[in-house]
């Protein structure tokens, strides 16, 4: 009986934490789908030192933030996006619209996945 109650309790508490990191994984890509947003339309417009002076605040809060997601969720995607950042500084320095719209769609692609992998639902359990 006694280890039932803390099967029970150790299952409540890990959902739990499952659906509080769902939440903060959620609103962690939404802040860096919509900074990516704007970066794009800067692009689109060819306005491109504002675009490097965003990507730059981009690039710096995305490492700073990476952090602790880093250790709880699959490295290969914040190593993608951080592929992605670089290539894409690059593109704007040499002002290669083409390249630079692409790089913005992976960064966008990858945070999405990261958002889809980590998700509690009942497509993920069957």
């Amino acid at each position: 009986m006694k280890s039932l109650v803390y099967s029970l309790i150790w299952t409540i508490l890990f959902v739990i934490f499952g659906l509080y990191i769902n939440s903060e994984i959620s609103d962690f890509t939404d802040i860096y789908n919509s900074r990516a947003d704007i970066i794009e339309n800067y692009i689109k417009n060819d306005n491109w030192d504002d675009a490097k002076n965003e990507l730059d605040d981009y690039h710096k809060d995305f490492h700073k933030d990476k952090g602790s997601w880093y250790k709880l969720l699959n490295h290969d995607y914040f190593d993608n996006v951080c592929l992605c950042l670089d290539i894409l500084d690059g593109s704007i320095i040499s002002r290669d619209k083409s390249m630079a719209l692409e790089q913005v769609y992976r960064i966008k692609s990858t945070l999405d996945n990261i958002l889809e992998s980590e998700k509690c639902d009942l497509n993920h359990i069957f």
